[in-house]
């Protein structure tokens, strides 16, 4: 009997996984299923064309490892035509993102107490209004989902040493990834006492590690941020808060500059109000899944502004003609999928323990992320305006047919220099 509850958890776990794939895939729509995004061409492609299969896993780029991202370029262009590879390069990262969320919804069974407040924190990366601005669907941007996942992975205790050389092996790919992850390592002393979590931890630290050491040795180009508190923190309040809510953070700026700042600084407050009792109610290490969550909202913002040049804008001095100029930022919407998360779970620890009172606080939380979920499932894309890569493939067919040794151009979303990939017309003819 003791295997049917796993048996159940598992089937659930697949059936989250196909939910959200499809859901983020649907909310991308077309054209953008059909346009390569930056990296995933004029970086990824270009370096798997030029070395071959596999020989780029670990060659570093822009400071860092990009483990995933480069296995799934292999794949992808190893599976399908080259006509093919910006919409399989698309469909393999929301593939990627829908395991993501059953394995949270998996690994999230002992810290959340509800099992429908798992289903909807498994749910928050398919649903979170900004994702598919930018983040969602592409390769380049893979990390955020892995940094999302990385908590789970560290906070959770195997049950057997099969489960934890599979925690392992996700813990290996999520910090070779993503070098920020390294922030939840302190996680692992949730299971301090438990023997079958020191392999996760040895792999978990020799992925930061070897990030640490690509950092050092291949250092990223990097600029000054900001060093305005105000105007990060009024960005947090204009961008992760209020774009949790709406993903047209043009229209919230246009709101700020008509009414004022109070319009989403005293609604976020009072969100982070809640959050923070619902951190008062938790107990055991739900309280420290919830911390981690809006920690990681917080280090997603305020890091990326403080380490990149121009990520930060003088917010508190903004123009109406700057509001409306400023798009969504990729730090905004990782930040706000954490928000997100541990909205959830402070709600599920409001509901699981609070008073009548609290209790309907928590729904009130529930709800609003359920809406705005549903109100946003369309939403804006950087990549709307294409280019589509089977288009240009298809264009340049008849000059590969003519000249099968040359190469052609193809182009990426945005329509700059560096984002565009040389592809030999042997591709193109194969």
């Amino acid at each position: 009997m003791a295997r049917r509850p796993a048996v159940v958890r598992w089937f659930g776990a697949v059936l989250i996984t196909a939910f959200t794939t499809v859901v983020l895939w649907e909310r991308l729509g077309h054209p953008v299923q059909e346009v390569a995004w930056a990296e995933d061409s004029g970086q990824f492609l270009e370096d798997r064309l030029a070395f071959g299969p596999f020989r780029t896993i670990w060659r570093p780029y822009a400071g860092y490892l990009h483990l995933l991202p480069r296995l799934l370029v292999d794949m992808s262009v190893a599976l399908r035509p080259i006509d093919e590879y910006a919409t399989t390069v698309n469909a393999l990262s929301c593939l990627c993102v829908g395991v993501i969320s059953g394995l949270v919804f998996v690994l999230s069974r002992r810290h959340v107490t509800s099992w429908a407040m798992r289903v909807l924190l498994a749910a928050v990366p398919a649903i979170t209004p900004l994702g598919p601005v930018e983040i969602a669907g592409n390769t380049a941007n893979l990390h955020w989902y892995l940094l999302f996942l990385a908590p789970w992975l560290f906070a959770f205790r195997p049950r057997s040493w099969w489960s934890a050389a599979a925690i392992a092996v996700g813990a290996g790919i999520a910090t070779c990834t993503e070098i920020q992850t390294a922030v939840f390592l302190p996680l692992f002393l949730l299971n301090r006492r438990e023997r079958r979590v020191l392999p996760v931890a040895a792999i978990a630290l020799a992925g930061v590690a070897a990030q640490s050491a690509t950092a050092l040795t291949h250092p990223r180009p990097m600029g000054h941020g900001s060093d305005a508190p105000l105007d990060m923190m009024l960005g947090y309040f204009a961008q992760p808060i209020a774009g949790s809510w709406d993903a047209n953070v043009r229209a919230v700026g246009t709101a700020i500059h008509a009414y004022g700042w109070w319009i989403v600084v005293v609604p976020g407050l009072l969100l982070l109000a809640a959050i923070a009792v619902g951190t008062l109610q938790a107990r055991g290490t739900e309280r420290w899944m919830l911390i981690s969550s809006v920690g990681g909202s917080v280090v997603a913002w305020f890091a990326a502004l403080t380490l990149n040049a121009g990520a930060n804008q003088n917010w508190s001095t903004f123009t109406l003609a700057q509001f409306r100029e400023v798009g969504p930022s990729r730090y905004a919407a990782a930040a706000s999928m954490f928000l997100l998360a541990g909205v959830v779970i402070a709600a599920d620890s409001l509901i699981a323990r609070g008073t009548a009172t609290l209790s309907a606080i928590g729904v009130v939380l529930i709800v609003a992320v359920l809406v705005a979920g549903a109100v946003n499932l369309q939403v804006s894309h950087r990549r709307d305006g294409g280019p589509v890569w089977a288009t240009q493939v298809d264009a340049a067919r008849p000059e590969c047919l003519a000249h099968p040794h040359a190469t052609i151009e193809v182009w990426a979303a945005p329509v700059l220099p560096r984002w565009r990939a040389s592809i030999p017309c042997a591709l193109v003819n194969a």
